[in-house]
C-alpha cells in the first residue's frame, strides 16, 4: 500500500507537469471511453437486462404459422388458439392480446390513442399488479362488459393524476367505458420489437372474443400469445408439443377450408419473449457496438503511442532507478500507476461523454428502429465502466511499460545520450500500434462505406408512385356512431367529395392502407388451379385511390363508379402478382379467388404497377385491389376487426399538402365534429421515414469511422514527427553527404506508408470476414462489395499520405549545420 500510495502520488506530479501530454490523452480515452459505455448502456437495456416482468425467463410468445403461403409467423385467430390452449400441458397460462386503436373522447379535441385488447390474466401471468384499483376479472372477459385498465401517462395526462379515477369513466369509440384501474408508471405493453401487435398500450381493455372470432376458421390470424412455462419444463418440450397441436388444429379445419390451402402446412411456434423482442434490432446494437469498441482499441492505440514517444524523455530516468536498485517489476507497476490514472481520468470525463452521447443518440432514434428512448445508467452500466477502464490502463500502459524496461542500464542511458536515437525494438513497437491502428480504421471504414452505399442505393429506388403533393391521413368510424354499412359508406363518400372541392386540392380517394404503410395480408387462389399462393398484400379502394396516389396503369382499365354492389366482382393485380399467377399470359379477364373460399371468384380487370407496401428497403409483395363498394355489408360494418371502418384518406394537391391539411381536417369535422384524425403527414414524409433507420444506421457508423480516421492519422503523424525528431542527427549527415531535399522527403514518406499499406491489408482481411454480419443491415450491396473496399482503402491511403508529408516536409527543411549540433 505504501509504494501504491508512492506510485500515485509520482504519477500524478508526472502528469501535471506535462500538462499538453496529458490532455491529450485524457480526451482520446474519454473518446473511447464514452462512446463504449453509452453504447452498452442502450444494448445492456434491449439484450442483457431481463424483461420488466416477474421471472421473465419462462415467458414465451407463442405464433402461428403457414411457411408455404409465405406467412412463416402470424398471430393466433382465435378458433385456432382455443384448441391450442385445452390441448397444451407446458403452460402455467396463456394471454392473447392485440393492439387496437380507439377515438378518445372527453378532451377539447377528440383524438386517436393506442390501446390493446387483452386476456383477463395476462396482468397476473405477467406478474403485473395495478398501481390502483384492480385487474380484469374472468367474468369481465366477454362481450358487452366495458371495463378498462388505463396506462400512468394517461391518468396523468387526462385525468390530471386525480387518486379517485377509479370507478370513473372514459369515453372510448364512443362507448363509456369504467375504470377498475391504474398501472404503474414502468409498465408498458405490448412491448416494442416484436413482430406485430409491439405499439405499447395507453389503455387495456378485455379481449373479449365475439362468436364470429370464434367461429372465424383461417381468417383473422391478429393475437399474439405470451405463455409462462411450468417449472421444469423446458423449451424444447414445449416445442414439441406445440407441433403436435399444430396438426391437431389443422385436423380440425372446415373441409372446405382445408381443401383451399391443400398444399399449406400449418404450424405453430414458441419462442423466449426476450429473444422475439430483441431480435429486430440486436444486428444493429451489436455492430454498433462492435464499432465503439474498434474506436476504443485505436484510442488506447494512440495513447500507448503516445507514452512509447514520452518514454525516450524517460530513459535515462528509467536507467538511474534501475540503476540504484528499483527492480524491474517495481518500475512496471510505476508506469502502469501513471496508466491507471490516465485511464481513470479518462473514464472520468467518458463517463460524462456517455451520458451525453446516449441521450443525443436515443433523441435521434427513428421510429422505425425498436429502440427503448430512455435508457438508465445503472449499476451494471457503472461496473461497465470499471472494468473498461481498468482494462483499457492494461491495454495501453502493458506494452510501453515492459518496452521501456526490458532494456539493460546501459541501453537506457545510451539512449538518452547526445547522439543516441531511437532502438529498433522501439520502432518495432511503434510500427506494430500503427500498423493495428490503421487496420482498425479501415475495417470501420468499410462497414460505413458499405451503410453508406446502401443508403445511397434507396435513395435512388423509384417508389412505384408519385408521392410529391400527396397528403395522406387516418379517419377511423366508430362502430358505435356508425353501426350500418351504408352509416360507414355515406361518410367516406361525403368526405371524399367534401374534400375534393377544397382550393388547391386536384383529388381525394380513400383505402385501407397506403403505400409504404401495408396492413392486410391474403392469400388467393387463381381459377383451375388447386393451390393457394403465398402472402398477397389486400387493398380496398374507395374513389380514384389509384389515380390519386399516382400508381401506373400498364394493362386494362381502373375502377370505376359503376364497380360496385351488384355488378361483376372486379379486381386490379400488381404487375409482380400478374407475373407469378400468370406468367407469359394475359391476366386480363383472368379469375381469382380471394382469402375466404365462401367470398365470390373475382375477374382481373386491371394490371398496376408495384409499390412498397412496409419499407423502400423491402421488396414488395404482390398486391391485389379491390372496389370498397362491392363489400358485403357485414364486412364493412364489422366492428371487430374494422379494416374498412378505418379508412386513410388521399389527398393530391397543387401545391404543398402540408398546407391544407388543416382544412381537410375542418371539413371531415364538419360531418362529423367527434371524428379523431390521425396520422396526418405528406407521402414524401412517409418516404423520409422509411429510409431513416438506414440513414441513422449509416450516419452514426460513418461518425464513429471518421473518428478512428482522424486518430489513425495522429497516430501516424506522431510517429513520423517523433521519428524526424529522434533522427534529426541522422538526416543532417545524410544532407551533409549529399541527399537531396527529395531524398529526405521520399524517405520519411516512403517508411509512413508502408507502415500504411500493411495495415490496409490487415484491415481488408479483416473486414472481408467481419462485414458479413451486416448484411441484415444493407440493401442492394453485398458484405464484399469490391467498390466499396477499394473507394474505402483509397481514401484512406490518400489521406494517410497527407499526415506522411507534413512530417516529411519538416524532415526535408532540417539545416545539416543545425542538425549535427543537435543532441
Amino acid at each position: 500500500m505504501n509504494n501504491l500510495l508512492q506510485d500515485i502520488s509520482y504519477g500524478l506530479r508526472t502528469l501535471r507537469a506535462k500538462p499538453t501530454f496529458t490532455a491529450v490523452a485524457v480526451l482520446t480515452l474519454a473518446l473511447g471511453i464514452g462512446g463504449n459505455v453509452g453504447m452498452f448502456s442502450v444494448v445492456n437495456a434491449v439484450l442483457l437486462q431481463p424483461l420488466p416482468f416477474h421471472d421473465p425467463s419462462r415467458l414465451v410468445l407463442v405464433h402461428e404459422g403457414a411457411p408455404a403461403l409465405g406467412f412463416p409467423k402470424i398471430g393466433f385467430s382465435a378458433a385456432d388458439l382455443m384448441i391450442y390452449e385445452r390441448g397444451q400441458e407446458s403452460f402455467e397460462g396463456m394471454a392473447p392480446y392485440q393492439n387496437k386503436s380507439f377515438e378518445l373522447s372527453g378532451a377539447e379535441e377528440p383524438r386517436r390513442i393506442t390501446a390493446a385488447r387483452v386476456a383477463w390474466n395476462l396482468f397476473p401471468l405477467l406478474g403485473a399488479q395495478p398501481l390502483l384499483g384492480r385487474s380484469f376479472r374472468q367474468e369481465e372477459d366477454r362481450p358487452g362488459v366495458a371495463v378498462a385498465m388505463v396506462s400512468y401517462g394517461l391518468w396523468q395526462s387526462f385525468f390530471g393524476g386525480s387518486r379517485d379515477v377509479v370507478g370513473r369513466s372514459v369515453t372510448l369509440d364512443r362507448i363509456p367505458y369504467t375504470i377498475i384501474g391504474v398501472m404503474p408508471r414502468e409498465f408498458r405493453f405490448p412491448l416494442p420489437g416484436a413482430s406485430s401487435n409491439s405499439d405499447p398500450a395507453e389503455v387495456w381493455v378485455p379481449i373479449a372474443f365475439t362468436k364470429a372470432e370464434l367461429e372465424g376458421w383461417g381468417d383473422m390470424f391478429n393475437n399474439d400469445v405470451v405463455a409462462r412455462l411450468k417449472p421444469g419444463t423446458a423449451l424444447t418440450q414445449a416445442r414439441l408439443e406445440a407441433v403436435a397441436l399444430a396438426k391437431r388444429i389443422y385436423q380440425a379445419y372446415p373441409a372446405e377450408l382445408v381443401q383451399t390451402f391443400s398444399n399449406a402446412t400449418l404450424v405453430a411456434l414458441v419462442d423466449p419473449m426476450q429473444t422475439e423482442l430483441s431480435g429486430s434490432v440486436r444486428p444493429l446494437l451489436l455492430v454498433l457496438q462492435g464499432a465503439v469498441g474498434l474506436v476504443l482499441l485505436i484510442a488506447c492505440t494512440n495513447v500507448a503511442l503516445l507514452l512509447l514517444s514520452r518514454a525516450s524523455g524517460r530513459s535515462r530516468e528509467i536507467g538511474i532507478r534501475a540503476a540504484m536498485g528499483a527492480s524491474r517489476s517495481r518500475l512496471i507497476g510505476q508506469l502502469l500507476t501513471e496508466s491507471f490514472l490516465l485511464a481513470v481520468l479518462g473514464g472520468a470525463l467518458g463517463l460524462g461523454l456517455a451520458v451525453w452521447s446516449k441521450t443525443l443518440l436515443l433523441k435521434q432514434l427513428p421510429a422505425g428502429i425498436a429502440l427503448p428512448r430512455e435508457v438508465p445508467l445503472d449499476s451494471s452500466v457503472l461496473l461497465f465502466t470499471l472494468l473498461t477502464t481498468l482494462i483499457t490502463a492494461i491495454l495501453f500502459g502493458l506494452a510501453p511499460a515492459f518496452h521501456v524496461t526490458r532494456r539493460g542500464l546501459w541501453s537506457n542511458v545510451q539512449e538518452s545520450g547526445r547522439s543516441g536515437t531511437a532502438g529498433k525494438a522501439r520502432h518495432r513497437v511503434q510500427d506494430a500500434f500503427v500498423v493495428a491502428e490503421f487496420g482498425l480504421a479501415l475495417l470501420l471504414l468499410v462497414g460505413a462505406g458499405l451503410l453508406l452505399r446502401s443508403f445511397s442505393k434507396l435513395l435512388t429506388v423509384d417508389p412505384g408512385f408519385q408521392a410529391e403533393n400527396v397528403l395522406g391521413m387516418t379517419v377511423p368510424l366508430p362502430a358505435q356512431a356508425y353501426p350500418s354499412a351504408n352509416s360507414v359508406r355515406n361518410y367516406y363518400q361525403r368526405a371524399i367529395l367534401q374534400v375534393s372541392q377544397i382550393p388547391g386540392v386536384i383529388s381525394a380517394a380513400a383505402a385501407n392502407d397506403l403505400p409504404l404503410n401495408g396492413n392486410e395480408l391474403d392469400a388467393v387462389q387463381i381459377e383451375a388451379q388447386q393451390k393457394t399462393t403465398p402472402a398477397v398484400r389486400q387493398t380496398w379502394v374507395f374513389g380514384e385511390y389509384l389515380q390519386t396516389i399516382g400508381i401506373p396503369l400498364i394493362r386494362g382499365r381502373l375502377f370505376t363508379a359503376e364497380d360496385r354492389q351488384g355488378s361483376q366482382p372486379v379486381m386490379i393485380v400488381s404487375q409482380s402478382l400478374a407475373q407469378k399467377l400468370w406468367p407469359n399470359q394475359d391476366p386480363i379477364g383472368k379469375r381469382i379467388l380471394r382469402g375466404d373460399p365462401k367470398s365470390p371468384w373475382r375477374t382481373v380487370v386491371g394490371v398496376v404497377g408495384d409499390v412498397p407496401d412496409a419499407d423502400l428497403a423491402a421488396q414488395p409483395l404482390p398486391h391485389c385491389y379491390s372496389p370498397f363498394l362491392q363489400e358485403t355489408d357485414d364486412f364493412i360494418a364489422d366492428s371487430v376487426g374494422g379494416g374498412l371502418r378505418s379508412l386513410r384518406l388521399a389527398v393530391r394537391t397543387r401545391g404543398n399538402p402540408a398546407g391544407i391539411a388543416s382544412s381537410v381536417t375542418q371539413q371531415l369535422h364538419q360531418l362529423d365534429p367527434a371524428i379523431a384524425v390521425s396520422d396526418v403527414r405528406t407521402m414524401q414524409t412517409d418516404i423520409k421515414n422509411s429510409i431513416a433507420p438506414q440513414r441513422f444506421n449509416a450516419t452514426l457508423v460513418g461518425i464513429y469511422a471518421g473518428v478512428a480516421l482522424l486518430l489513425a492519422l495522429v497516430g501516424i503523424y506522431g510517429v513520423l514527427a517523433y521519428m524526424v525528431m529522434q533522427q534529426t542527427h541522422e538526416i543532417g549527415i545524410r544532407m551533409a553527404l549529399g541527399a537531396q531535399k527529395h531524398d529526405i522527403l521520399k524517405l520519411v514518406v516512403r517508411r509512413g506508408m508502408q507502415l500504411v499499406t500493411v495495415g490496409a491489408v490487415a484491415g481488408l482481411l479483416g473486414s472481408w470476414g467481419v462485414t458479413r454480419l451486416m448484411g441484415s443491415l444493407l440493401y442492394g450491396v453485398a458484405p464484399s462489395d469490391p467498390l466499396t473496399f477499394a473507394a474505402v482503402t483509397a481514401v484512406l491511403v490518400v489521406t494517410a499520405l497527407m499526415a506522411c508529408y507534413i512530417p516529411a516536409l519538416r524532415a526535408a527543411r532540417v539545416d545539416p549545420m543545425v542538425a549535427l549540433r543537435y543532441e
